[in-house]
């Protein structure tokens, strides 16, 4: 009894799934597979020829699989890449020592981006194109000719990203509260989500509101994400300028802002720690420097593109600056989705430098390859020495007299 108890916890470590038994697993299909092809050879060629024609083998195997590892980026694998956060600048970008101050000259040519909108979608969120267009029709119809239509970007799915449809919010609300209300009874409950009419009003109100912030509050890089072809023309048209920085999209930026947002809930150096990713809003997100993308999805720019990149075996900084800015605390009702995040207009901006740390995800696998191959060429190398050695004898002994 004493021996089954002291040898229980040993049982129960074999059994653990994610480290003992995987390494069991993988030693004894070691010493099955390798084992057994070792056992043979030995048992037909000797101790010593088997184990070397076992290992030659066995390292000509590693190398190729070395191979495929390093092309793709699996097997063996080291440290993914990341973003390092670098600085914390409170404010003003210009203040930084770095090229990250460029951002913040007064050169900088911006522009809020539903002043964008306005600017290359003109009644966009009012109306969709097909709207614009009769409307533009049925006034001006001596006028048709000189009917300047609006960009090819300017859609319907862009319209209902960025609109703001106060009869459809209040036409939903009110057809959820009513089939609530009709679930209610048809179950003979009293269902606490059913709204009265005032409370439905007020309801609506704020889900109006809501809307309207998200539109008033959107960023540049949020724009980005909905249509990419309204800060091209901006750019082109001088309207937006960064100074040989690159707006970044919120959807391109998604791993740089998780990072920054994890920085500043756990670093003790912002104002956010201990909190959490409802305490600020992201606003735009830059990038500069890495190795050249590729201009467009054609055919050439893709070759050259891979041509250029392998030429060139450094790697240059690859920064990006996160900007979020404060909130104001908004009380959170029970059942429902937290209310839309409002910009504490009197609070700091922070930004958030980070920097491009490539890691070593293809180094196990390059050292894997380059050793396997080394040792395989070394083994190979022994087989022919001793074959040679074995080719000599024989000749020394077919040439020595019969005694």
């Amino acid at each position: 009894m004493i021996t089954n108890l002291a040898f229980s916890p040993v049982i129960a470590g074999i059994g653990w799934e994610p480290e003992i038994r995987g390494a069991l697993t993988v030693l004894v299909g070691s010493l099955v597979l390798f084992g057994s092809v070792w056992l043979i050879l030995n048992t037909n060629l000797g101790n010593r020829l088997g184990s070397l024609i076992s290992l030659v083998g066995f390292f000509g195997w590693m190398f190729i699989m070395g191979i495929v590892w390093w092309i793709y980026g699996i097997g063996l694998q080291g440290d993914r890449p990341t973003w390092e956060p670098r600085e914390i600048i409170f404010g003003d970008l210009s203040e930084s020592e770095s090229h990250v101050a460029q951002l913040g000259e007064d050169n900088i040519a911006t522009i809020r981006a539903s002043e964008l909108v306005d600017i290359y979608c003109p009644g966009l969120v009012d109306a969709t194109v097909a709207v614009q267009r009769q409307r533009y029709v049925e006034e001006n119809s001596d006028l048709v000719i000189d009917y300047e239509p609006p960009k090819a970007y300017c859609t319907e799915s862009v319209a209902e990203k960025l609109a703001v449809d106060e009869e459809t919010i209040a036409d939903n609300l009110r057809i959820a509260n009513v089939n609530l209300s009709s679930d209610a009874g048809d179950r003979g409950i009293s269902d606490s989500r059913v709204l009265s009419d005032a409370e439905l009003e007020e309801k609506i109100t704020q889900r109006i509101d809501d809307q309207k912030r998200k539109l008033n509050q959107l960023s540049l890089s949020d724009l980005a994400a909905i249509n990419e072809d309204i800060i091209n023309d901006a750019r082109d048209d001088g309207i937006l300028d960064f100074n040989g920085w690159k707006l970044q999209s919120s959807s391109a930026a998604g791993e740089a802002i998780a990072t920054a947002d994890a920085f500043l809930v756990s670093d003790p150096a912002t104002p956010f720690y201990g909190g959490s990713s409802d305490d600020f809003f992201v606003l735009d997100t830059f990038q500069k420097g890495g190795k050249p993308k590729r201009g467009s999805d054609g055919i050439g720019d893709r070759v050259w593109n891979e041509i250029r990149n392998t030429i060139v075996f450094w790697h240059p900084t690859n920064t990006v600056v996160v900007s979020v800015a404060p909130t104001l605390d908004k009380e959170l009702v029970p059942g429902e989705a937290p209310p839309f995040p409002e910009i504490d207009s009197e609070g700091q901006i922070i930004n958030v430098v980070m920097v491009r740390n490539l890691g070593t995800l293809r180094l196990p696998a390059a050292l894997t390859t380059i050793g396997s191959a080394l040792a395989f060429l070394g083994l190979c190398y022994m087989l022919h020495q001793r074959d040679k050695e074995l080719i000599r004898r024989t000749e020394e002994w077919d040439e020595s007299p019969a005694t």
